[in-house]
């Protein structure tokens, strides 16, 4: 009797639009459009990238600057990516913020249009070269001094600094500018992705997970004789309805998570970064699938409510949820975090998404434990009270 009841569920799951539209096609569609308006936020403004510089030289003949700058600005990980212009262009091109900053070789001087980081950076790499440019002055003056009263016929501090000679002083330069830039460059602190645009598609996968709870809604209808027809029927069938709850529990489960993991091989693909540990994020996806069964079994319990009434409720819970979970703005989450991060821990929208975002970042599974652990002990505790309260209902006649 379990399996013919279960296959039968699978039946009429497969069969079912609304089901299959509100766990699928609307999380699937709302990806899409997510990925399409923000996918690549990260990566254009918040990852690090060269900077855009203008470079402003009237006297060629002084090229030590200009030769720091072009080592700055070479190679894939180059700091600085330089343009060089008259001084009208560059004044133009950074009130067009075209460019971050005008460097003037002449005068070692850097004009900015507002204060940020990377103004800060190019200060510092200014800076960085006065210091070297006044210490190369020191040891050239020390090596041109007369002795014994006639003058040396060292080459000019002017060539000197050129790099026409001295090149290795130069090069020595340089080098000690790239070690003061290692403060700047990129370096992942984490192997996982730390997009935070990322929340986003963690929060749909909490809402499709919740609204497993509609197929429970209709399960538990099927089992109340003052409810449905369906349900007069189990009651005066001869079977327990503990075998009717399993079976059609577990036939919901398997099609819902297979719904979930559907959705998170075709979120891969498009290019939403979930990490490379597949297995905990397809027990994430069953666990959040059995919590959201688990709510509208508890919800579908309330006999006096109509089945209606009960989808209002489980959409309207799931919805809550999700939002609270960063679906609509990103933060939200973080901010019941510092306030009230009970809220946190009794959510399973936050509860999912933060499974995703610890998968993803951090390198031990203590927080992804933690929160599969609530996550059960919260789904076993509604079903249970909710297969309780239907077993206590009693009709005088069906």
């Amino acid at each position: 009797m379990f399996i013919r009841d279960f296959l039968y569920t699978i039946k009429i799951m497969v069969r079912g639009r609304v089901s299959i539209f509100w766990t699928l096609v609307f999380p699937l569609l709302l990806a899409t459009f997510m990925y399409m308006a923000f996918g690549n936020i990260y990566e254009q403004d918040e990852m690090f990238r060269n900077i855009k510089v203008a470079v402003v030289t009237e006297d060629e003949s002084i090229n030590g600057l200009n030769y720091m700058l072009d080592a700055l600005s070479d190679g894939d990980d180059a700091l600085l990516s330089v343009t060089r212009m008259s001084e009208s262009d560059a004044e133009m091109s950074l009130a067009d913020e075209e460019v971050e900053g005008i460097i003037y070789t002449d005068y070692v001087r850097l004009t900015v249009a507002e204060s940020s980081v990377n103004a800060s950076i190019l200060e510092t790499v200014l800076s960085e070269y006065k210091q070297y440019e006044h210490a190369l002055k020191d040891i050239y003056k020390e090596g041109t001094e007369p002795k014994g009263g006639m003058a040396s016929d060292g080459i000019g501090l002017q060539q000197y600094m050129s790099g026409t000679s001295g090149v290795d002083d130069m090069s020595d330069l340089v080098e000690k500018l790239s070690e003061q830039r290692s403060y700047y460059t990129e370096k992942a602190s984490t192997e996982g992705s730390q997009n935070v645009y990322n929340n986003y598609f963690y929060a749909i996968f909490a809402m499709s997970c919740l609204f497993a709870s509609l197929s429970s809604i209709e399960m538990m209808s099927n089992l109340q004789a003052n409810v449905s027809a369906t349900g007069k029927r189990k009651n005066v069938s001869p079977q327990r309805k503990m075998t009717f709850v399993l079976a059609e529990f577990a036939a919901l489960l398997l099609i819902h998570f297979v719904v979930e993991v559907i959705s998170f091989i075709y979120m891969s693909c498009i290019g939403v970064d979930f990490g490379d540990r597949v297995w905990e994020i397809l027990l994430t996806l069953f666990v959040g699938c059995f919590i959201g069964l688990a709510i509208g079994v508890i919800v579908g319990a309330i006999s006096k409510l109509a089945e209606g009434t009960k989808i209002g409720i489980v959409i309207g819970i799931s919805m809550v949820m999700s939002i609270l979970s960063d679906l609509c703005i990103n933060g939200i989450k973080y901010e019941i975090q510092q306030h009230v991060p009970i809220i946190n821990k009794l959510n399973p929208a936050a509860l999912i998404s933060d499974s995703f975002y610890a998968l993803n970042v951090y390198s031990d599974h203590q927080v992804f434990t933690e929160n599969i652990v609530i996550m059960t002990i919260e789904a076993v505790v509604l079903i249970a009270v909710g297969i309780l309260m239907v077993r206590r209902n009693r009709y005088a006649s069906v």
